[in-house]
């Protein structure tokens, strides 16, 4: 059993301890994704139409009234949007797995991404599939799926060199006999999380660094227990690397 509070408290001090303020790179981070959904928003009309449902009483402002955009140019800001996120979201968490190893994160770290963006986008619409097919049984075996796969991004982050499939098996070895303990982690979340919606997202600036330095805590935690995953600066340690292919059943 994982010493949650113990772990939460230690993504606090690292957090503390950055010499880049993890808050003010949360807050690039969540600027940059809100701008780019807004955008995608805003060329899908959903906005308007979210207005037009729900505060019909208020008009729409004269600036999200635009001309319908053909329906390619709608897929692509989608895709390109969606695509974007995946590579920050690797960005962002290149500077926790780099802050907890005492490293210096500049800003410039959340396009750090872009280098091994075709993995990135790979492995991502891979997790999506998979997430996806499970949930087509049923809701249960969908939410299972993602946390089986949910220190994948980590994985590939640690070490780009690795394949998208030994990302994929590494991180369901890994999250092997602790999906609960994650669940439990995402529920002990959950009030921080709505007193955030509360502040219009404000208060994610400080919660999101705790709360994704503190899953970096269990990532870390369980490789070393069960001794799965990449530990940059030691490659004299037994795991497995990019020269050396992931098998789960060595574990």
């Amino acid at each position: 059993m994982l010493d949650r509070a113990q772990l939460k408290r230690e993504a606090k001090e690292i957090n503390r301890s950055a010499h880049v303020s993890a808050c003010l790179f949360a807050l690039i981070y969540l600027a940059i994704t809100f701008i780019l959904q807004a955008l995608d928003d805003y060329v899908s009309g959903d906005v308007v139409a979210y207005m037009q449902k729900n505060f019909s009483e208020i008009p729409v402002p004269q600036f999200l009234l635009h001309a319908e955009f053909p329906t390619a140019v709608v897929l692509f800001v989608s895709i390109a949007v969606t695509l974007l996120c995946f590579i920050l979201e690797a960005g962002w968490a290149l500077y926790l797995l780099g802050v907890r190893r005492g490293e210096t994160m500049g800003y410039g770290t959340l396009f750090d991404g872009f280098s091994f963006a075709g993995k990135l986008i790979l492995l991502n619409l891979l997790m999506t599939i998979f997430i996806a097919l499970w949930s087509m049984l049923f809701v249960i075996p969908g939410i299972i799926a993602s946390y089986r796969y949910r220190f994948a991004v980590y994985n590939l982050c640690e070490n780009p060199e690795l394949g998208v499939m030994e990302a994929l098996s590494m991180s369901k070895a890994q999250t092997a006999g602790y999906k609960g303990q994650l669940f439990v982690l995402d529920l002990s979340f959950i009030g921080w999380l709505l007193l955030s919606s509360l502040t219009m997202g404000i208060l994610l600036i400080w919660v999101a660094p705790y709360y994704e330095q503190t899953k970096v805590g269990y990532f870390q935690q369980i490789k070393r227990e069960k001794n799965i995953g990449y530990f940059p600066g030691n490659e004299t340690n037994d795991t497995p690397h990019a020269s050396e292919p992931f098998d789960p059943e060595r574990s």
